[in-house]
């Protein structure tokens, strides 16, 4: 479930902003109908037909790293921040996983990305080194998971590694990626994401917070 509201400016890239009632020249009244250019996207998953154990729940894990960047002149946004980007990602998933999975409880781990002290730890040494070692071989991740599993009762679990996006322009954006959900239970890789697009809108309606929307999974 989406919320398209506009994007927006008033904060440095990397800062957050409070959010902002749209201004009176911010929207045409018109639908926003996206062009998508697909500069890079992979995908990879453990089989063809993508199947969960019914009634496992599956937990949602904060994104690791957001980044929102727009135009340091920017008079057609208000709210636009890495919050911002990582709750409409985070609806989007929301819904990709509840139309895929009905029979399985997501359940958000840490709301508010605040992750518990006594996870805190663990949590960023098992992703610090992510750069460097593909997800399916980080062996630290997996067993990292392994206890999430059993410390918080889920059998599986989904993550954003990293999700930027960057306002060029009123009227186009660029979106990069990553997501994956686990068998945490046995610290399996089952389906990997990597999107990387351009998107410009066809018409006057500038571009607002339905990025989520613009990218099919």
């Amino acid at each position: 479930m989406l919320l398209l509201l506009i994007s927006c400016a008033g904060t440095s890239p990397g800062l957050s902003s409070p959010e902002a009632p749209p201004c009176a020249n911010c929207r045409s009244g018109k639908d926003v109908s996206f062009d998508v250019k697909v500069n890079n996207s992979y995908r990879e998953q453990k089989n063809e037909i993508l199947v969960l154990d019914s009634g496992e729940r599956i937990g949602i894990l904060p994104a690791l790293n957001v980044i929102a960047k727009h135009p340091k002149k920017c008079s057609y946004c208000h709210s636009f921040s890495e919050s911002a980007v990582e709750f409409d990602f985070a609806a989007r998933e929301d819904s990709v996983l509840r139309a895929w999975f009905p029979n399985n409880e997501l359940t958000l781990l840490f709301p508010g990305s605040q992750v518990p002290e006594k996870d805190s730890a663990e949590f960023w040494n098992a992703f610090a080194s992510l750069k460097e070692i593909p997800l399916s071989e980080n062996k630290e991740l997996k067993a990292f998971f392994r206890k999430l599993s059993h410390r918080y009762k889920v059998r599986y679990l989904a993550f954003a590694s990293f999700i930027e996006v960057n306002i060029r322009d009123k009227k186009s954006f660029d979106w990069e990626s990553e997501w994956s959900l686990w068998d945490a239970k046995n610290g399996e890789l089952l389906f990997w994401d990597y999107q990387d697009l351009t998107v410009r809108s066809k018409n006057s309606a500038p571009v607002d917070r339905s990025w989520a929307a613009c990218w099919g999974l």
